[in-house]
Order: structure tokens, then sequence, then C-alpha cells
């Protein structure tokens, strides 16, 4: 840079910093003076045009030396419960994934902290440089060595405890101090043990740390006495919407994570595997001793995994950011379904008993979903208000989103009589992790207060919801059959998927009765098979999106299309063909 070249931009620097004391200055402004007080010679110019304006006033230079005392005070106060110590032992060669690159060496830790630092500290000048004071203070701080200044927000604003701000499908659990409820603040000290379901909670209301956090069950987090939060282990997401450096801090099992302003993270802690994703902006992992490493820091797109198993893998593996591992990070639009013509086609060649596409309701009320197949009368009434989704020339039905019934029934019974063979075929796409019913099929005669056996279960199961089903494994799609129909949990024959089912993704899923064989397939791979002789019992009333015709029990969260039931069992060429006329990969053969 030429000299006469950056004497023009410590000028308007200098401009800048005057203009701050009299009026507010605009975003493009303030991105400005970042970028200036970077240059060479900036915060030094900072610094003595700082000293002039104060010179004027009747601040004394002590007054300086008294905020950095204050500002270690408060570092002390805000951080006296982060873990007790962090090793600072050089950082290791990591290892990586998916053929990512290594940068070859990272910056030692005066380096990372240093340049993280500066890059926020003007953000914070200018954000309070209504005062003379703070302006030479941060000034300074910037033009000579620091390791460390707390942001002088988390000294001067008021700590507001979090509150929920939305809830979807949440189960909580006992261990917790409290039942959150909307709009009621969790005050510190509280656990929150959440089940199943997102819960979404704003933390430092109105403060440079204010953040939205979403908690996908199963997950526990407690609240820390500085307000914001602690993850005892499962997954949550943080968006922090202030300005500066590290202005969102989460306890974590592995130690310290903080995030920057305007910053989006992910964190996942399940058993001895513990991941940091970083959408955007930057964070910084403080890891314990105990984990063998030093900060790291994460730009835009890193992630980071540290465990402690005997995997090859354990330690620090660096590897790339990916939403596919948080369920509130993607929308509900994600992964659309376009079916047109062919698939249709190919679905009624198969020649079902019941087809609902959910491409429009017919009839006055109750409303219904007119049925393709062979047996007209067998519509699907609509329960509640259920929502919908538009994919291009496809309309697909939306359940669970709020808390009324959103469901579809039949009047009319199925099978009319007992069946050896028979499919059951939908796609589907939960939008969180939950025990919901996607499809059963129940006995009419109701049993207590609301109650109604089950002849058939077709749903998505959770982590832990009821003791006795801990066995089937979690997050896993189960198909339950029941000769004879009955409300007693393990009942039946149970098959559960062998892998967890897709968050926000569509999935192609049959259950499928030929013969003795019971079998579950997902997207046209076979997921879990048993036998079982017993006939599908007939004169079923068919249920989607709830577990009992009166009650809205057991939601399904998330969207559902293309239910289709067969009175034979279909192949699993016809299974494959259906999917490959929708457009997507399946295997041929």
């Amino acid at each position: 840079m030429d000299m006469n070249s950056q004497d023009q931009q410590l000028d308007e620097l200098r401009t800048l910093i005057l203009k701050s004391q009299s009026e507010d200055l605009s975003e493009a402004e303030t991105i400005e003076l970042n970028r200036l007080i970077h240059l060479p010679g900036g915060a030094e110019e900072a610094a003595r045009l700082v000293d002039q304006l104060c010179a004027f006033t009747d601040v004394g230079s002590s007054n300086s030396l008294s905020l950095e005392e204050e500002q270690s005070s408060a570092r002390r106060d805000s951080h006296h419960t982060a873990p007790p110590a962090f090793n600072t032992a050089a950082f290791p060669e990591p290892t990586t994934e998916r053929s990512r690159p290594v940068v070859a060496s990272r910056p030692s830790r005066s380096q990372a902290e240093t340049h993280s630092l500066n890059w926020t500290r003007a953000y914070w000048l200018v954000g309070l440089a209504a005062s003379h004071l703070v302006i030479g203070s941060f000034a300074w701080s910037l033009a000579r060595p620091a390791r460390e200044v707390a942001p002088i927000a988390m000294q001067t604003a008021k700590v507001k405890p979090p509150q929920i701000v939305s809830m979807t499908a949440c189960v909580w659990g006992h261990g917790g101090n409290s039942v959150p409820t909307l709009g009621k603040p969790i005050h510190q000290g509280e656990v929150l043990n959440l089940v199943e379901g997102v819960a979404e909670l704003k933390t430092g209301d109105g403060t440079p740390n204010e953040a939205l956090v979403r908690i996908e069950g199963p997950a526990s987090i407690f609240i820390r006495d500085d307000g914001q939060l602690g993850l005892n282990h499962g997954t949550l997401t943080a968006k922090s919407l202030g300005f500066g450096s590290e202005q969102v801090s989460i306890i974590t099992p592995i130690g310290l994570v903080s995030v920057d302003g305007q910053s989006y993270v992910g964190l996942v802690s399940l058993g001895d595997s513990h991941e940091v994703h970083l959408f955007s902006g930057r964070a910084f992992v403080r890891p314990l001793s105990t984990y063998g490493s030093s900060d790291v820091r994460l730009e835009e797109g890193d992630a980071v995994r540290l465990s402690t198993g005997t995997e090859m893998d354990s330690g620090v593996v660096l590897f790339e950011a990916s939403m596919a591992s948080f369920a509130s990070a993607r929308s509900n639009a994600f992964d659309p379904l376009s079916l047109d013509e062919k698939y249709v086609s190919a679905v009624l060649e198969s020649s079902p008993d019941i087809y609902w596409r959910f491409e429009g309701l017919e009839g006055s009320y109750p409303q219904h979903v007119k049925n393709e197949g062979k047996l007209p009368e067998l519509h699907a009434s609509v329960v509640g208000n259920p929502g919908w989704r538009q994919y291009r020339g496809n309309r697909v039905a939306e359940l669970g989103l709020t808390d009324a019934a959103s469901a579809f029934t039949t009047e009319t019974l199925w099978p009319s009589k007992p069946l050896d063979n028979y499919t059951i075929e939908a796609w589907a796409k939960p939008q969180l992790y939950h025990h919901g019913e996607m499809i059963c099929l129940v006995d009419p005669v109701e049993r207590r207060e609301g109650r109604h056996d089950q002849a058939l279960l077709l749903e998505t199961f959770a982590r832990e919801w009821f003791y006795a089903l801990k066995v089937l494994g979690p997050n896993r799609i189960r198909f339950n059959h029941r000769t004879p129909p009955s409300g007693v949990v393990l009942d039946g024959t149970n098959l559960v998927s062998e892998d967890p089912y897709q968050v926000r993704v569509w999935q192609h899923v049959v259950a499928r009765k030929s013969g003795n064989e019971l079998s579950l397939w997902i997207d046209g791979n076979l997921a879990a098979q048993q036998e079982d002789e017993a006939p599908l019992p007939a004169n079923m009333q068919i249920l989607i999106g709830q577990i009992y015709p009166t009650k809205n029990y057991r939601p399904y969260v998330g969207q559902i299309d293309e239910v289709a039931f067969y009175d034979r069992a279909l192949t699993k060429q016809e299974i494959r063909k259906h999917i490959r006329a929708s457009g997507r990969l399946v295997d041929f053969d």
C-alpha cells in the first residue's frame, strides 16, 4: 500500500471515530470502521485519537486501567461455571474424513486468540462508541498485545432467564426440575429433560448474548447462572443473534464451546462421541484436559469430533459440517417429493384395494380423500385439521405440527376377511425423532376411555418413550403385527428397522406379510424380517396420524403421501418398480 493511500484510509478512520461521537454509524460505516482499524497502524491511530478526545474531558488515564480491572473481574464472574482447566498442550495432528485437505500446521493459541479477538473488538468499539472512555480502552487493548478480554456486554447486560418460545411434539421426561411451558422463564440451575420433540428457547433476550437454541429430543440441558446453557447430552443448534466475540457459550461434556455473534452452530453429544458443527460464523472449542487437546478454532463449514472410545477415529477428527445430523436445521420443504402420472400408473398396475393420493378433499363435513383403488367406498375421512404442502405438481399431507388433532380414518372397515398376505405402502417424511403412528389398524370397538386395541402398527419409534420398548432400539421404524388385536405394548410380532429412519427426508416404507413371513422394507431394501403364521384380522378401522380414532394421542409428526393397501404381498420387483417410477434410485435386481 502506498503512503498516500494509507494516509487517506487513516483519515477516513479518524473521520468515522469522530462521527461516532455525535451520531450512530450506519451498517456500512460500521463494517468500514472494522476494516480500517485492522490496517497497519489503524489501531494505533485510533488509540492516539481517543487519547486526544479524552483530554477534553475530566476522564483520567487511570479509568482505562480500572476498566481493565473490571474486565478481569467480569471474566472471572462470567466464566466461573466453565470447566476448571483446559489442556494447553500442542494441538495434535488431526485425522480427516471424506478426503478433506488438512492444513499442515495450525496457529499457536496466542496467534489464534489474538486474531479472533482483533476480529471482534472493532465491533465492540463501534457498538459502544458513544463513550470516549470505552473507545479509549478498546482502542488501546487492540493496539497492544492482549491475551483475552471478556466482552464488555457480559459486565453490563442484565441476565435474563431463557424461555421456551415454541415446542413441536415435545415429551418431557422425569428427573428435571420442572416441565417447561411456553413463555415461562427457566431459571438458574433448572434441568430440562426432553424425551422427544423439538423445543426452541431464546436466551439472553435483548442483550448481546441473545440466541435462538433448538433442542432435539432426546436431550438434557441445564441453565447456568449467567442465563446461558449447558448440554448434558443430546443434540441442539444455536444461532447467535448478537455481535462480538464469543457471545454465546455452552458447557458440554467435552468442555466449553464459544460462539461468535451472528454465528450458527450445532452440537451433538452422544455417549463417548461429541461433535461441533459450524454452519456459519466462527466458534472455539475449549476441551477439557482429559481430551488431550488445546483449543480448536472452527471456521464456517468446519466440524470437529472428539471421542474417548477405542475406535480408530478416537481423539480429534476434523471433517465437514453437515446439517444432516440436525433435524431442526432443515426446513419442512427439504427434499421435495415430486410424483407424476408415471408413479400413479405403476401403483394402479399393482391393483391396490385402497390408494390415497392426498391431492385434494371432497364431500361435505367431514371431508375425505378419495380412494383411487379397487374399493371406492373406502375414503379417508379428515380428523381435525391436517396441513398440506405442495411440491410442484404433487400435494402431500402434513400432520402433527399443532396441538390439535390432524389425522385420517375410515368409516368402512378393512379387510373384509382375514389376510395371510397383505401389503401396506406409503411415502413418509418424519419431521423429527419421535414415537408417532404413521399407519395403524385398530379394532373399532372402544375398550376404555377412548382406547382401542390394535391389529397393526407402522410407526416411527423414539429413543426412549416407554420403558418396555427400549429393547427395540432407538429412532427406528417399527412394524407390529398382532393377532388377535391387543393394546399391550409388546404383544404380537415386532419388526424394527436395522438403521435409524431419516429426519425430514422422504422414505418409501412397506409393511408386508407373505404367508408366514413378515417383512419391513425401507427404500426398496429389506430392513427387518420375522415369521408369524397368524393372519391379519378382518374388519379393522384404518388410522393415519394417531393411535386412537377419537383421541389425539401419540401423533405422527411429519408428512405422508401415496398410501396404498393391498390384499396380497407385493413382490420385491414391484416395490422397487414403484420407487423407480418416482424418479428415485433403487437396485434393479
